[in-house]
């Protein structure tokens, strides 16, 4: 049975490392990697000069091209499944994880501490929470 781990990857500059974290843990495995982004439309305003639908598929769109980069990059000739999803970025990862059969969710945190770790809450304190597979956490400060 082949291992899959699935790798969440947000805009932050940090997403490299946590990518190759991924990597190389998926390739000691032997494992099947998947990359997967999520649109944060819980919060989403725009300022009125572009539509809420418009502002999502740019983001998108920007995620498609940052995992590309992070595939070309990090990954090289390895094959490495992609999903954009949108939504509330830890159920979404979750349900990905789910849907894909992961065996294992790799992901970072920022450390936020105090007032805006109140405000932004944590994905991965999230996904920890309510995960019923193996994580591997990678602090991204």
């Amino acid at each position: 049975m082949t291992k899959k781990i699935l790798i969440a990857v947000d805009h932050g500059p940090m997403s490299e490392t946590v990518a190759q974290y991924g990597f190389q843990l998926g390739n000691q495995l032997g494992a099947e990697m998947a990359l997967v982004s999520v649109v944060d439309t819980e919060y989403l305003m725009t300022d009125g000069g572009i539509t809420t639908g418009e502002m999502i598929e740019m983001m998108k769109n920007d995620f498609v091209l940052k995992q590309k980069t992070l595939v070309e990059k990090v990954f090289g000739e390895k094959r490495v499944d992609s999903f954009i999803e949108e939504g509330k970025p830890f159920l979404k990862i979750l349900q990905k994880a789910q849907e894909w059969e992961s065996e294992m969710i790799i992901l970072g945190t920022h450390g936020r501490k105090g007032l805006s770790h109140l405000l932004m809450g944590s994905v991965a304190e999230k996904v920890v929470r309510h995960a019923h597979i193996p994580l591997v956490i990678i602090p991204v400060k």
